[in-house]
């Protein structure tokens, strides 16, 4: 099953007028005519011939110009919006570097992936999109596909509906093929929505599925726990989201905010307070805060992201505190982020034979340490 069809078809969208594009919805439907035209190719079980290699090749240095062309459009976002785009730019520039090595299986396996990386910023606030309604589920290889496509392009309702087919369908499932479609639905109504009483009683239908093995069950038994804890925690909010009460969340769904560590991982209760939080703090980073807020915010973003671990490809932790670090090097915040970032580099390249960190890791740490003292 290619469930990387979402991503092709989530730029999808008829082609832009001629002429010079003017914003971030004609740059995206320009990408999204570019990457249906090459979805074959991507996709394709043969090994590519030179030409078909080539085209692709071509096709990728296309999409670097078209995201290029957003970056004006994209700076007078947030910081996260703009941590996901140069993720996303810099990926494209590792693909064209994998063509030019005849890497073409890895490259075109890299393309297929780019979803997750486009979704990191549509799930940052609570727009919904109708640029891609003309899409229906005829062009999609099944119920999953065409729900993933409506929840990368913000048509959460028609997510929701798809999502629910497939967890109802009696095809086979392994494991991640329920947990995943849960997930999805937990962002929308906790990270999105903000809605925690919806949440519960959409995901508790799913307790009855037969194909649960005792695992994704009790997983599930969790979150639905959190959840009635999170709704009897949050009956009562602030009216204006301020940076005070949300200190006040990071306390209570995360812990002593001196005590991060890099070893820090989530319950599956806690999980649901996290992601419920992660969007607490989105929305208030895209409320434009005052400059001097903005580090803490992403060293919190770092914390949730890192004990949430929804995706084992792309971990944008480390990217918010590098980001944290070097734009905000006077903020007390950044010597917190430089701390967990070693932390966590130092734990991943542990092991029972002690700690070799490769000279390209231990050039960026030294990097940032001069950062930090303004040299």
């Amino acid at each position: 099953m290619f469930r990387i069809l979402i991503f092709i078809s989530m730029f999808a969208i008829s082609a832009v007028c001629a002429g010079e594009l003017k914003n971030i919805n004609q740059i995206m439907a320009e990408i999204g005519h570019l990457m249906v035209e090459q979805y074959p190719l991507i996709v394709a079980t043969h090994s590519l011939s030179p030409a078909e290699k080539k085209t692709l090749y071509q096709a990728t240095r296309k999409l670097e110009y078209l995201f290029e062309q957003a970056q004006p459009l994209i700076e007078r976002k947030s910081e996260t919006y703009q941590i996901s785009y140069e993720l996303i730019l810099k990926h494209l520039q590792n693909i064209e570097k994998a063509f030019q090595q005849n890497r073409v299986l890895y490259a075109r396996k890299q393309l297929r992936s780019m979803g997750t990386l486009c979704s990191s910023c549509h799930t940052q606030d609570t727009q919904l999109r109708t640029l891609f309604k003309t899409h229906d589920r005829t062009l999609f290889a099944s119920d999953y596909d065409y729900a993933e496509f409506n929840f990368m392009t913000r048509n959460y309702k028609t997510a929701i509906k798809y999502y629910d087919r497939y967890l109802s369908s009696g095809a086979a499932k392994t494991e991640l093929d329920i947990i995943m479609p849960l997930q999805r639905l937990m962002t929308i109504y906790l990270q999105v929505f903000q809605a925690p009483k919806q949440a519960k009683y959409t995901l508790s239908k799913y307790l009855s599925l037969e194909q649960h093995s005792s695992e994704t069950k009790q997983q599930l038994k969790c979150w639905i726990s959190g959840l009635d804890k999170l709704n009897t925690q949050q009956l009562i909010e602030p009216k204006k989201l301020t940076f005070f009460y949300l200190k006040k969340l990071v306390k209570r769904y995360i812990g002593d905010a001196s005590q991060f560590q890099a070893e820090l991982f989530s319950t599956p209760e806690e999980e649901v307070a996290r992601v419920w939080l992660r969007g607490r703090l989105f929305h208030y980073l895209n409320s434009q805060p005052p400059a001097d807020q903005v580090p803490a915010i992403l060293y919190w973003l770092s914390i949730c992201d890192r004990t949430l671990g929804y995706d084992f490809n792309y971990s944008f932790a480390d990217i918010y505190l590098k980001d944290c670090i070097t734009r905000f090097p006077e903020n007390p915040y950044a010597k917190k982020c430089f701390k967990e970032y070693e932390s966590f580099i130092t734990l991943s390249y542990s092991g029972s034979g002690g700690t070799f960190l490769p000279p390209e890791v231990e050039d960026e740490i030294y990097s940032l340490k001069k950062i930090l003292k303004g040299e």
